[in-house]
């Protein structure tokens, strides 16, 4: 997509919410289907060291196939390895906010307080009046802990939209308690419509943006790849640092159902290829794809 200059903001916003690289956590299965807590356990001990912080049960983690229980289990399984639950994000998808608010409170009674939140998705077409008053309601629920929320903008897979005048009106309902927008969608036009939000932490979720964006304002990123290049991540995010290999990785990740490859690329740099079950309705990625990319991605980890 061609953006023109006129597109772009004129100045980089001051990076003062600085969030850097947080890696959307990969969920791994048993054979029997439930969490597998070990394999959890060590990919985080593999990577704590080169990222910010963690972000459980988002797109990549498949958050939206995984019940309450098991969310319990995993968040005290990573607590576990002594990751701090100030490093840790906990992605919130429901419709509901009574399913909501339990997620928050589950992971709140465990010291976490910054949530990525997805908007409600099985009702199409709702207007930005509607979707603020939704959040405020889940805000407004737990306004008793001392929690922040991110806006989860990913319209491919929700099909709703975190906008620019809905952004706002959100700030102006909830104040301090929405600390960023995560920006999954993709579209630079709409990237740099936030970005000079320098009161909020923008945080860009496709990674092929980062690397521009990152003068410009952006906060850091929760992304998939940092489960698999960390060090590549933290250079585009921290010093602007273009890839152009990992650009060419991702055009071709997007061709086919993303997060079943970005597990089963975990697992195959690992030679463990346990890594490469998924929830219905997700399929396990294509093998043959999979051992194409391997060596592209074991590339940029040397």
């Amino acid at each position: 997509m061609q953006i023109t200059q006129t597109e772009l903001p004129q100045t980089a916003s001051p990076r003062g919410h600085l969030f850097g690289q947080s890696a959307a956590l990969v969920t791994p299965f048993t054979a029997n289907g439930s969490i597998d807590l070990e394999r959890l356990q060590s990919h985080v001990d593999s990577i704590s060291g080169a990222v910010d912080g963690v972000t459980l049960f988002g797109t990549t983690g498949e958050g939206a196939s995984l019940g309450q229980k098991e969310r319990e289990t995993a968040i005290d399984a990573v607590l576990d390895t002594g990751m701090s639950p100030s490093r840790m994000t906990v992605s919130v998808i429901s419709c509901d906010i009574e399913t909501c608010e339990s997620m928050v409170r589950t992971a709140a009674r465990r010291g976490v307080s910054r949530f990525l939140l997805a908007p409600p998705f099985y009702f199409k077409g709702i207007d930005d009046a509607a979707l603020e008053r939704w959040v405020a309601s889940l805000v407004e629920k737990v306004s008793d802990l001392d929690v922040q929320f991110i806006l989860y903008h990913i319209p491919q897979v929700t099909g709703v939209r975190f906008d620019v005048a809905a952004i706002r009106n959100i700030v102006a309902s909830c104040g301090t308690a929405i600390f960023g927008i995560k920006d999954s969608s993709g579209d630079w036009n709409h990237a740099c419509q936030i970005l000079p939000m320098d009161d909020l932490a923008i945080m860009i979720g496709d990674e092929r943006l980062l690397a521009k964006a990152a003068p410009l304002g952006c906060a850091g990123s929760i992304c998939g790849m940092a489960n698999l290049v960390p060090d590549v991540i933290a250079e585009m995010i921290h010093n602007g640092t273009p890839s152009q290999e990992l650009v060419s990785i991702i055009d071709a990740l997007v061709s086919f159902p993303v997060t079943p490859l970005v597990k089963a690329l975990v697992g195959s740099c690992r030679n463990d290829p346990e890594w490469a079950r998924t929830r219905p309705p997700l399929s396990p990625a294509d093998s043959v794809i999979v051992s194409e990319l391997t060596p592209l991605v074991m590339s940029l980890q040397n």
